[in-house]
């Protein structure tokens, strides 16, 4: 449920702040980074305990796990799998790096909030991770390090240094980064969702249907741009 408000705020975003960010892309860097450095303060001084309870549910928890980051990225993919001709396309692929850019830096906030408490666990206590969390470590670190090379590159004066065909060469590691994305997250939830059907297990029914409808939704997300990009790469080469 949590990526499906990510995905209406990620939306409402880019439709109301699409001419500020391609007029001041650099205004939206610093504005993620203050949300980093809000998600830190808020886990550092417990500050759950002072704000309201739908503050979290609605706005902290969709950067905190990263939803909204995951929505933006999604939005950034889609772009270059539509039809370059499209009126969406053409107005969104101008500020198309610059989304990047700000989702790679809110996903900082996501990798503090549980980096602080994975890494050294899984350095000092690792008998303490259950086999999926070793599992989206292992995934963490490419996720990771691929995120980073594609956030660099994508700032113009980096890109302008740059020889044509190596950038795009570059760019395309976002492809098995988005399958690894998704990789990553059927990790985290497919498990959850079988351990809830254990007689033994306490979660609500609610919370049951949260994580089946996440599934759902992010396999028809990822799942609709790589059919849409594999119908774009073959209509591409067909032009050819």
């Amino acid at each position: 449920m949590i990526f499906l408000i990510a995905l209406l705020e990620a939306f409402l975003f880019v439709y109301f702040c699409k001419g500020a960010i391609k007029k001041h892309p650099g205004v939206f860097y610093v504005l993620s980074v203050a949300i980093i450095a809000f998600c830190a303060c808020y886990k550092i001084m417990d500050l759950y305990t002072v704000f309201p309870e739908w503050t979290y549910t609605y706005i902290i928890s969709v950067f905190w796990r990263g939803a909204f980051a995951t929505a933006l990225f999604v939005i950034v993919m889609y772009i270059g799998a539509l039809d370059r001709k499209s009126k969406i396309v053409k107005a969104l692929m101008p500020i198309r790096g610059y989304l990047s850019i700000i989702a790679c830096l809110i996903t900082l906030a996501h990798s503090f909030a549980y980096g602080a408490y994975y890494i050294p666990t899984m350095i000092n206590n690792p008998q303490e991770l259950d086999l999926r969390g070793i599992i989206a470590l292992i995934i963490t670190f490419p996720l990771f390090t691929i995120m980073i090379i594609l956030m660099v590159t994508s700032f113009i004066k980096v890109r302008k240094k740059m020889k044509p065909k190596v950038w795009k060469n570059v760019q395309r590691l976002s492809y098995p980064w988005f399958a690894l994305l998704y990789i990553y997250l059927m990790v985290l939830f497919i498990p959850t969702i079988i351990e809830s059907f254990d007689p033994a297990s306490e979660m609500s029914m609610f919370y049951k249907v949260n994580y089946i409808v996440s599934v759902v939704i992010y396999t028809l997300v990822f799942g609709g741009y790589f059919i849409l990009r594999i119908r774009k790469y073959r209509l591409d080469k067909v032009r050819k």
